[in-house]
């Protein structure tokens, strides 16, 4: 009887570990795929325009704000796409800054396979793109949730103004530890994300937006993140979730004020 139980425990962990391994990227990304010809429509005016890297089409958005004094370069979290965050971003715009978000490869009209090497790699090409646009002293980089690690990534390796991180985490093996503490996480994701080990390399301010009831990504593993950088400021919303720190009036004012100095 004491087998019987044992193996069907070690086969039950066995299938847990199979299914994490295989299912991992429906894990981390949520893309939701639009038609090519799928027409955006904001309050705000706006340019879409597509951005060809290692011959993968890649979708963005550039608004414009009505007096700018540079650019937010903005990558998003891990679910929708820009029908979504370019409604969630508008009101970013009142800073005086421009606006370009992309969409990951295989999200809304972006095309290509998920890859952290090349999603690196994409992030880095709008970031030139960026360049093309604005002086690299008016370009500020922001990163939501998955999006902290390309923000930070593409801000290691240039010199923006300044560097804004909502909701970050310290690497995606850390997420994953913390979620499924019991599974060998280290040999199983093909993922790392470690922001950690970039962070030290990024030279401008940085601005930390941290949740204190955030659900999906622990208050830890942000705070661990933002003791990474050289010149940081950290922002702990405490009664703020994962998704809704733009509710806040505290998430506001962090903005403007790191924005303004």
């Amino acid at each position: 009887m004491l087998k019987r139980v044992v193996l069907f425990l070690l086969s039950g962990y066995l299938l847990v570990v199979i299914s994490l391994y295989t299912f991992q990227e429906s894990l981390i990304f949520i893309p939701e795929s639009l038609e090519q010809n799928y027409k955006y429509s904001f309050s705000s005016p706006v340019k879409e325009f597509n951005i060809e890297n290692n011959g993968t089409s890649l979708n963005a958005l550039h608004f414009k704000a009505d007096s700018s004094k540079g650019v937010i370069l903005y990558f998003h979290g891990n679910a929708g796409n820009l029908s979504r965050w370019g409604t969630i971003i508008q009101p970013l715009l009142k800073y005086d800054y421009d606006l370009i978000v992309m969409d990951y490869r295989g999200y809304g009209k972006s095309q290509g396979e998920f890859s952290e090497e090349l999603m690196y790699g994409d992030a880095r090409v709008f970031y030139d793109y960026a360049k093309t646009q604005y002086p690299e002293n008016q370009i500020i980089v922001y990163g939501r949730s998955l999006g902290t690690a390309f923000a930070t990534h593409v801000a290691s390796n240039n010199n923006p103004q300044k560097l804004i991180l909502e909701t970050p985490f310290y690497s995606i093996v850390s997420v994953a530890k913390n979620k499924f503490p019991f599974l060998p996480i280290n040999w199983l994701l093909n993922y790392r994300f470690e922001s950690n080990k970039m962070a030290d390399f990024v030279s401008c301010p940085t601005l930390v937006l941290l949740s204190g009831k955030d659900e999906v990504v622990s208050y830890e593993s942000g705070l661990k993140l933002s003791q990474e950088f050289n010149q940081v400021k950290m922002i702990n919303l405490e009664q703020a979730g994962h998704n809704n720190q733009a509710q806040f009036e505290q998430y506001w004012s962090a903005l403007e004020d790191f924005l303004k100095h």
